[in-house]
This record gives structure tokens, C-alpha cells and sequence, in this order.
């Protein structure tokens, strides 16, 4: 694979490895230290963060979220060298039933701008930044945190 396929695929397994609670592939997309602004969403997490914290904040965020599908779309990909910069669309669906049978209650979609930034190494494309800016949503704003409040 090219290095333009090979940084569009580490995009596409990270998201798809939160999706699944593939916690071993999350982690060892990320560099020792990710750079984090989600733009307000999950802001548990922001600034410089090591990966095992980002590895902590998505398995408590995302993992007890019964069904959750991030679709990413119209990626831009620039590399240079050891690097890369990855401009996307990303729509989130998150679904708990357990909050209610109304979709407006137990259903939040996200609509979003992102932007990665890799870096090469010998195990493969390294997540070292990553940015988020929420430009719409639908749904139950709070499905995250009322999802976290049922195992509390």
C-alpha cells in the first residue's frame, strides 16, 4: 500500500476499533502523547494526553454506549515524509435502548469536521494530534453521560 492508503486505513481502524471495542488495536494507534481538542465533546480529555489516558476516556466515554458507528468521509490526506495530515467528515451515532424506546432519548448523532495528524514509525502510523469541531447533532446531547450514569 501507498503511504496515502496506509495513513487512510490507521483512520479508519482507529475509529472502527473504538466502534468495535477492539481496545488493543485503539492503543496502538496512538502515540505515546496525542495532542486533543474535541471541541467540547468528551472534554475529559483535551491538551496533551498520554495514550493510555486516551485508552481510559474512550473505553469509560464509548465502550458502555450499546452501539456506536462513526462513519468518516471526504478525507483529505497530505504527507510529508514521516508525517501526515488527515482532514475529514465525521458523522457519530451513538445508541443505548436502555435509556428508553423514543430515539430522541436513546440515540445521539454527531456531525463533525476532523482533523488527525500521523506520524510514521517502525510499528506503523502513530495518531499525534487530534481535533474536532462539532458543526451539527441530533438526538440527546447528554446520551453519553446518561449512559455512564446507569452502571454508576
Amino acid at each position: 500500500m501507498n503511504d496515502y492508503g496506509d495513513v487512510i486505513n490507521a483512520v479508519h481502524q482507529y475509529f472502527t476499533s473504538a466502534d468495535a471495542g477492539d481496545w488493543d488495536t485503539y492503543r496502538k494507534l496512538h502515540a505515546d502523547t496525542v495532542h486533543v481538542d474535541f471541541g467540547g465533546v468528551n472534554d475529559d480529555a483535551g491538551g496533551a494526553v498520554p495514550a493510555d489516558e486516551m485508552l481510559r476516556s474512550a473505553r469509560n466515554v464509548v465502550g458502555p454506549v450499546e452501539l456506536t458507528q462513526h462513519m468518516i468521509t471526504n478525507e483529505v490526506v497530505s504527507v510529508m515524509g514521516d508525517r501526515a495530515t488527515v482532514t475529514f467528515y465525521e458523522q457519530a451515532l451513538h445508541h443505548h435502548p436502555a435509556l428508553g424506546a423514543d430515539p430522541a432519548v436513546n440515540t445521539w448523532v454527531l456531525y463533525a469536521r476532523g482533523e488527525h495528524e500521523w506520524t510514521r514509525t517502525p510499528e506503523g502510523w502513530k495518531l499525534t494530534r487530534a481535533r474536532l469541531r462539532p458543526v451539527h447533532h441530533t438526538g440527546n446531547a447528554d446520551l453519553l453521560g446518561q449512559v455512564a450514569a446507569l452502571d454508576g
